[in-house]
């Protein structure tokens, strides 16, 4: 599910000092990804945030190349790309826990990258205003796999998802609690995820019946079939389903003849990125506020000088406290016997700390 993916030609430059390459630690794992603000976010307004997967044996700077970042210089939001963890068994490269099964085998199955990528994206809110009605999460191949992972498990969370080449995988059972607006895009010569008898998952259609059902959208789809503008041996037909539950819709991009690649115009009749832009600017989460939902601090008092207090607000009472560096890295946990916990911060230096408790997190300023 790898693919070598081309800097789309539409664009001028590539501007890589914009990327900024960051770590983060999740279940004693140094996690990698690469972090896109645009130069025009000055924090006055909460943003969008799109978290981009990328496939099989992919890296994070390889599929940066999709050209994300260029959407979010002129549409203000934030892009994530992360790295998955290399798996040991086949030596396959990167691989996501994404649910995608081949005979039996699932790809790096003690790894737990729903989580990780939810405590990423908790982590990002510390740092940046994020509007938390626009949180969006997209990927190719195995990372489409683990979109809809995602989409299965966290339909609360996320605004919207879009999956290319990659569907529910096999292992997974799906399972959603709310609606959540999917789009798709597969094309019917794909030779790495089929669009018929797929080896890892269901298949496209079968995917996009399963979302239509599952949103309560319209039966029949508004099928619109794109201009062909290109000579490049393609042709794609775009269906919408409208009208599902809690303002939900599902997109399908059907591309005729269409490879396990990712599209792109002048080489193709349009561009996967700026179609999944547009998908997600069309959707918002009602489930959540526009900010973050606001309730009293689990680390008081804040600032703070010599100590602090935790509270356990998760009502877990094996919960663990875990202090990061404003950079991600990992610099002590704690396992508190009794609450509140006492942390005496003496030797930590004047600065800015992120702790967390479950999914709490909150930035702390010691001074």
């Amino acid at each position: 599910m790898k693919i070598l993916l081309l800097s789309l030609s539409i664009f001028i430059s590539t501007l890589l000092w914009s990327q900024t390459d960051k770590t983060f630690s999740h279940n004693s794992l140094t996690r990698e990804y690469l972090e896109y603000v645009p130069a025009i976010y000055d924090g006055s307004e909460a943003v969008p945030l799109v978290l981009c997967l990328h496939g099989l044996g992919d890296t994070k700077e390889n599929f940066f190349n999709i050209g994300m970042n260029y959407l979010a210089d002129t549409a203000n939001f934030i892009a994530l790309f992360p790295e998955a963890i290399p798996e040991t068994q086949f030596g396959l490269g990167t691989a996501w826990n994404s649910g995608a099964s081949a005979s039996g085998f699932v790809l790096n199955p003690s790894i737990d990258d729903v989580d990780f990528l939810i405590d990423l994206i908790e982590y990002t809110k510390t740092l940046y205003n994020i509007d938390n009605q626009r949180i969006y999460v997209t990927g190719f191949s195995m990372g489409g796999f683990m979109t809809n992972r995602l989409a299965c498990e966290r339909s609360d969370y996320f605004a919207a998802a879009a999956s290319l080449s990659g569907t529910i995988g096999t292992a997974l059972t799906c399972n959603p609690q709310h609606p959540i607006p999917l789009c798709h895009f597969h094309g019917t010569a794909d030779g790495t995820v089929a669009y018929v008898n797929n080896n890892y998952g269901n298949d496209a259609e079968e995917l996009v019946e399963y979302w239509r059902s599952h949103n309560q959208c319209d039966a029949t789809p508004i099928h619109t079939a794109l201009p062909d503008l290109v000579s490049d041996g393609k042709t794609v037909d775009h269906y919408l389903y409208e009208n599902g539950s809690n303002e939900s819709t599902v997109e399908f991009f059907k591309i005729t003849n269409g490879e396990h690649d990712w599209m792109y115009y002048p080489v193709n009749d349009f561009t996967y990125t700026i179609e999944i832009w547009n998908f997600f600017n069309k959707h918002r989460n009602t489930n959540v506020g526009v900010k973050n939902i606001e309730k009293p601090s689990f680390v008081y008092p804040n600032p703070a000088n010599n100590y602090i207090y935790v509270a356990n607000q998760s009502g877990n009472k094996q919960a663990m406290i875990e202090i990061f560096d404003i950079s991600g890295q990992k610099i002590n946990s704690y396992k508190p016997e009794k609450w509140p916990f006492f942390v005496d911060l003496s030797s930590y230096q004047k600065g800015i700390y992120i702790f967390k408790n479950g999914h709490e997190t909150v930035k702390l300023v010691i001074e």
